[in-house]
């Protein structure tokens, strides 16, 4: 297979070069001028005599379901700016009881609800674009796009404004987003512009530019123009950020369960070098009010992977991101930002903190250099990380990455790689193809223990990645191999498996079904993945019908898969491990071939209630397993959401042991504004015996401005099936933001 994926790469590379695209016709559009006191208030209404002449933004063209028809309700955009924003008004046309407008928090996930999505390209360098969007219930939201579509960093947060309202005949919404939220390219009267409308009732979508179901939204490369900008006051561009925070912890199963008292003080500092290069410090970073880890247990060798939830880190995460982190349908990180101040889980003090991220010409760039504090097992230590990319063009990147510093260990650890990416359009019918190719090394030594002491052991190793995805309206293909040698060893990152050599191959056809039927279209995914050892020795081979199935008309969906794989286990491992407890199952060295199928089925998120519920069943190394989950969300009104979630796994290994596994969490969520807002988290799970709970109230009490309180409480669930209280937890933060 990898000499396939060689073959296939080369014959890429070479209809890259032979390829010519033809540049399209760009739509554009105006923005009008407003004198400052002549601004809107921002009220979703309309009424200021301002938005009367001001330009509209033209009619839009539906994407979803059919491509190229007239949008069956109207949208009107207008846009207009003064010295220091961007006031954006849009009126939509609906009926009132189809609209769904149930979120309203911030940076909600709106896949529930009608909105508003837009792309604002300032630089016009067609690679990196900022994203907002506003939802009918008034939830506001934003992210950076980078990589031409292929990044989108939620996290990121802008200072902006917007309200939303419904109405007698739809619903309008009013946004007003400052320059000084925006990075650009100082002087430019025209950006890179698009704008989409989702009605989620009957699942339409509707874009101004680049109307294609081939193509992503997000393909910045493909915006129109938004033309007629005048001066702005864009500021010097310095932010500071002070902080307050105090905790309360105490351990309730110890003998003496006194609270500790933890007050805490500081703060960050935002300086833009450049229009859109930002120098950002932090000093005694706080996280009290980051959501907690969801529950996983592994049923499998290989670590768990649990994702960044903290603000410092998410904040430009899409300038760290390198090569391809699924190559051969494994995860590769040679950076992975919860190495630092995290160990196990536990954090650890970051003392302080500089990054530098952003654009500058035709590089990106992210640089960042961090202080942890020592711990009872780790002693202070400094890590870096500095990633460049280089636009070759619109469609090309290479770029370098390097680490240095080992959180967990007294000894040493680099690492050093280059990437290269490139987009070939239309390569084949109204497919593009993407290509990521990478190759890191890591080198240095790491203290492990060896008999009863410890012992410098070298970790110099190398890793090498290649993926082509190709897309289009209705067939898919991904290609891709990660070799991964047995001593490479990222202390900053992430690899879920070493001495590897991966590859995997998959197939997709979405075919869609004429108007008038209740399927939309039908749904066929395949794919065979062979892994071997590093010295070539096979280690796993699977065949799999990834999905085969339905979605309708309404986004309900229904789907079957099947796989075939060998699998073969060098060594002993064991299942299921309680804190104090014999293991439940042990999984035994040898070959083992597994079928198993799963069955699925997910309801529309237009409805008031949705979810999903699972099944599987099949062959589990030698023996047998039975897998099933369920996740139910209720948006009751704006104000009270509700989400269950349950999996289980009943695992039978014979006279190796068996076990069932329960992972459950729900959330009761209030929403009392946009900007205030109580959300409650509660799990368990059989394997740790843990009943966790976290409240998180958050209020914006003005833009950059917010005030958390978090609540966290942990039970122990005993052998004799009582619940004993251990840790808990209060934190208080205020983040205030003063702009200049």
């Amino acid at each position: 297979m990898s000499v396939l994926l060689v073959r296939l790469l080369l014959l890429a590379l070479a209809a890259g070069v032979a390829t010519t695209q033809q540049e399209r016709t760009r739509r554009t559009c105006r923005v009008g001028r407003v004198e400052v006191q002549h601004a809107p208030a921002i009220d979703a209404r309309l009424d200021e005599p301002c938005w009367q002449d001001a330009p509209e933004l033209g009619e839009l063209v539906m994407v979803e379901p059919w491509l190229g028809r007239k949008p069956t309700e109207q949208t009107v955009v207008k846009m207009l700016h003064d010295r220091n924003n961007l006031y954006l008004g849009v009126w939509c046309e609906q009926d009132p009881a189809t609209i769904r407008a149930t979120q309203r928090v911030r940076d909600a996930r709106l896949d529930p609800d009608d909105r508003i999505e837009l792309l604002f390209d300032p630089f016009e360098n067609r690679r990196t674009a900022y994203f907002f969007q506003i939802g009918a219930g008034g939830s506001l939201g934003d992210a950076i796009v980078s990589a031409n579509g292929a990044r989108f960093n939620k996290p990121w947060d802008a200072l902006w404004r917007g309200r939303a309202r419904v109405t007698d005949d739809g619903w309008v919404a009013e946004l007003a987003i400052p320059f000084r939220s925006i990075p650009r390219k100082a002087g430019a009267s025209s950006w890179g512009f698009n704008l989409r409308r989702v009605i989620r009732d009957r699942n339409e979508e509707f874009q101004w530019d680049n109307p294609s179901q081939a193509v992503s939204f997000f393909r910045i490369s493909e915006l129109g123009t938004m033309q007629g900008l005048g001066q702005v006051d864009a500021g010097i561009g310095l932010e500071i950020v002070p902080y307050f925070a105090s905790g309360l912890t105490r351990d309730r199963a110890a003998a003496s369960s006194d609270w500790d008292f933890d007050p805490n003080v500081g703060g960050e500092v935002y300086y833009r070098v450049l229009p859109s290069l930002t120098l950002a410090t932090t000093v005694l970073t706080d996280f009290a009010q980051t959501e907690n880890d969801g529950r996983q247990i592994n049923l499998n060798r290989f670590p768990l992977f649990f994702p960044e939830k903290r603000d410092f880190f998410l904040d430009g995460e899409s300038y760290y991101t390198f090569g391809s982190q699924f190559a051969g349908g494994t995860r590769f990180l040679p950076y992975f930002t919860r190495r630092i101040g995290l160990i196990d889980g536990a954090p650890v003090p970051i003392l302080w903190g500089v990054k530098l991220q952003g654009e500058a010409g035709p590089f990106e760039v992210g640089i960042l250099d961090v202080q942890v504090d020592g711990t009872s097992g780790t002693s202070k230590e400094n890590l870096a990380v500095s990633r460049v990319k280089y636009a070759l063009g619109e469609q090309t990147t290479v770029g370098v990455i390097g680490t240095n510093g080992d959180p967990q260990s007294g000894g040493t650890n680099s690492v050093f790689g280059v990437d290269f990416y490139h987009r070939i359009p239309e390569f084949l019918g109204d497919m593009d193809l993407q290509i990521n190719i990478d190759a890191v090394g890591s080198t240095g030594n790491q203290v492990r223990t060896v008999g009863s002491s410890g012992a410098l052991v070298d970790d110099d190793g190398e890793a090498f990645g290649v993926d082509l995805q190709a897309r289009g309206q209705e067939w898919s293909a991904q290609a891709g191999t990660r070799w991964v040698s047995d001593d490479f060893d990222p202390a900053l990152g992430f690899v879920s498996r070493r001495g590897i050599r991966q590859s995997e191959l998959e197939i997709g056809y979405r075919p869609r079904v004429a108007p008038g039927s209740a399927v939309r279209r039908y749904l066929f995914e395949a794919s065979v993945r062979r892994a071997e050892r590093w010295d070539g020795e096979p280690q796993e081979v699977r065949y799999r019908l990834d999905e085969l199935g339905i979605q309708f008309q309404n986004d309900d969906r229904i789907t079957f898969s099947i796989d075939r794989r060998l699998e073969r286990v060098f060594d002993d491992f064991d299942l299921f491990e309680r804190a104090g407890e014999q293991p439940r199952a042990t999984v035994r060295e040898g070959d083992y071939w597994n079928t198993r199928s799963t069955l699925r089925f997910s309801a529309s998120e237009a409805r008031a209630v949705s979810g999903e519920a699972r099944i599987g069943r099949g062959d589990f190394f030698g023996g047998e397993s039975t897998t099933g989950s369920v996740e139910v969300d209720w948006r009751a009104t704006q104000l009270l959401q509700l989400g269950l979630e349950y999996r289980s796994t009943d695992v039978d290994l014979g006279d190796d042991g068996s076990f069932t596994t329960h992972i459950a969490s729900s959330t009761v969520d209030l929403f009392f504004s946009p900007e205030l807002s109580v959300r409650n988290l509660m799990q368990y799970d059989n394997e740790s015996n843990a009943i966790g709970w976290q409240s998180r109230l958050r209020w914006i009490y003005e833009p950059g401005r917010e005030f958390f309180f978090v609540l966290g409480t942990t039970w122990q669930r005993t052998e004799d099936e009582s619940i004993i209280p251990t840790d808990q937890a209060l934190n208080v933060k205020i983040a205030h933001t003063l702009r200049f």
